[in-house]
């Protein structure tokens, strides 16, 4: 009788241990795949300038924009999916220009416009 009890718990605690796996299909452990720091610039009718971003974990995007025309820097704000769609305003989001366009891998490119100082062009840029 022992025997068989000894057996029974065995293999209970043996299929409980095999049942029990290290891999978590949580993915904590994998960063978000834009986070970091990115650079570049902007061009188009009427202003140019560079930018400096941040991504952070959970796709916020924080920075700045400096425009080479009117000698000043503008808050940027906005996100980037995890698929690398990017949208952020720079300045104020009645008088700013909205950023727009797609990130993939360490590169970023899109279009910006500011509809009421009836501006528009195109960015570049890429991560750090």
């Amino acid at each position: 009788m022992r025997k068989l009890i000894f057996t029974t718990l065995t293999i209970i605690f043996s299929v409980i241990i095999l049942s029990c796996s290290n891999n978590d299909d949580d993915n904590n452990n994998q960063s978000f795949p834009f986070e970091g720091k990115w650079s570049g610039s902007y061009s188009g009718t009427k202003d140019h300038g560079t930018f400096k971003i941040n991504v952070s974990s959970t796709g916020k995007v924080t920075g700045t924009t400096t425009s080479a025309v009117f000698n000043e820097d503008f808050d940027v704000n906005g996100n980037v999916s995890e698929s690398g769609n990017f949208s952020a305003i720079a300045g104020s989001a009645s008088s700013g220009a909205t950023f727009t366009g797609q990130m993939s891998g360490n590169n970023g490119n899109g279009t910006w416009i500011n509809t009421s100082a009836s501006m528009s062009g195109t960015w570049t840029g890429g991560k750090n």
